[in-house]
């Protein structure tokens, strides 16, 4: 039904749209200050949705 481009930009999409709502739950957004803890949390998500975003890159165009 989709080619490997359309699974491609599927999972992109995904992780842009997780990072989003996790970030707007977390108050990335807010004018106020974060809190450490919200940072630390917020960086290791970042870096959880890139790692997913490259297996699926990865798993897409070489699979």
């Amino acid at each position: 039904m989709f080619g490997k481009l359309g699974i491609l930009v599927s999972i992109l999409v995904l992780v842009l749209l997780f990072y989003f709502v996790i970030s707007l739950g977390a108050g990335a957004f807010s004018k106020g200050e974060l809190k450490p803890e919200t940072k630390k949390y917020l960086k290791s998500v970042n870096k959880l949705l890139i790692v997913i975003a490259v297996v699926g890159s990865v798993l897409v165009l070489f699979l």
